[in-house]
């Protein structure tokens, strides 16, 4: 059974849902589909690889003595939580971040998840740490026409891209933006430009595709290291929470009524809960064709066994792989966040 938080953030939720409250006709969509977000926290392989210096710890030899049974370990823990996700019907699309390359996408897909169900997006990214963000993605839910890797300029320093991906369901075009912005390192007023440099560069993809389409459907989602109300998403992104229909931001951001809950979010910092991972939705999701919006705010993923009974008993963060230089055997130390879309054909051909 799903666990997200307590009563009250039920409450919210379901006002939230509220398409009374909203103003809002929404047609019945034709089908559903559930995208997800997991940072899966230093998702390594067990090599060493010369061009990537980011990885030295993660090796046998290496300072946290990384082995092929604490990947193989943690690769089944991520494909668990991937196969939890079948009470809400099943994944059709899950972004990822903190993964070293292609080779453990690859087990992943090939040798823990449920065989040919899942492929995956993934070109590697110039970031110092040696992660990059990726896809996973269902074939049957929507064929894969082709991605891009869109830089993030932050001058001598170096970052993950933005990942777009082109799907196309139904005869109708969506795409899906994942991201991975830069760490709160060195503290907030320090190191808010960098992601801001993010937010810039997500905002001027997301225009480029407006431009072509103002109805749009884009999927975006990722840890963006801030929360709803951080300038970088506020203000620069201008991604909000829907709140009536006449939304003309630029995304409609649906972790932001999980911000206003204490009891819960998507990882716990110095004993406080943040909501820096995020589900958001074009302005196309208001339309009748395509995504349209089902779930006006995501939910926080947090089945028992991903959770950390022992470094707080009360929160129960999640559970991280290693503290410190400790091995301690958890998935991560951030919670999956999921949330349902609406599927409206066309017309009622499906043409």
């Amino acid at each position: 059974m799903l666990k997200t938080s307590a009563l009250a953030f039920i409450a919210l939720l379901l006002a939230s849902c509220s398409n009374s409250e909203t103003g809002l006709r929404r047609a019945d969509p034709a089908s559903t589909m559930t995208i997800a977000f997991y940072n899966v926290e230093n998702l390594f392989d067990a090599v060493d690889d010369p061009t990537n210096p980011g990885d030295d710890e993660f090796l046998p030899k290496g300072k946290l003595g990384w082995t092929q049974d604490r990947l193989d370990k943690k690769l089944e823990d991520i494909a668990r939580v991937i196969r939890s996700m079948d009470e809400y019907g099943g994944a059709d699309i899950v972004g990822v971040c903190e993964v070293e390359n292609r080779a453990v996408l690859d087990r992943l897909v090939n040798e823990f998840l449920p065989k040919d169900q899942y492929a995956f997006v993934h070109e590697d990214s110039e970031d110092e740490r040696g992660i990059d963000v990726a896809l996973l993605y269902r074939p049957r839910a929507a064929k894969f026409v082709g991605h891009t890797l869109h830089r993030v300029n932050l001058g001598d320093d170096k970052t993950r891209g933005i990942l777009e991906a082109t799907f196309v369901r139904d005869g109708h075009q969506f795409r899906v933006l994942v991201n991975h912005w830069p760490s709160r390192t060195g503290g907030q007023e320090q190191s808010e430009p960098k992601r801001i440099a993010a937010a810039r560069t997500a905002s001027r993809v997301i225009d480029s595709l407006y431009e072509r389409d103002p109805a749009a459907d884009i999927i975006m989602m990722g840890d963006m290291n801030d929360e709803p109300s951080d300038r970088s998403l506020f203000e620069t992104l201008n991604a909000r929470e829907m709140t009536d229909a006449t939304f003309d931001s630029r995304m409609i951001n649906l972790a932001s009524a999980v911000q206003r809950v204490d009891t819960i979010g998507s990882y716990l910092y110095k004993g406080k809960w943040e909501t820096i991972d995020h589900i958001m939705l074009s302005r196309g999701a208001l339309d009748d064709k395509g995504i349209t919006l089902l779930d006006a705010t995501q939910t926080v993923f947090t089945p028992e066994f991903i959770r950390d009974t022992k470094a707080d008993a009360k929160k129960r963060p999640g559970y991280r792989t290693y503290k410190g230089n400790q091995y301690i055997g958890g998935v991560s130390d951030h919670f999956p966040v999921i949330a349902r879309v609406g599927w409206m054909r066309r017309n009622p051909n499906g043409e």
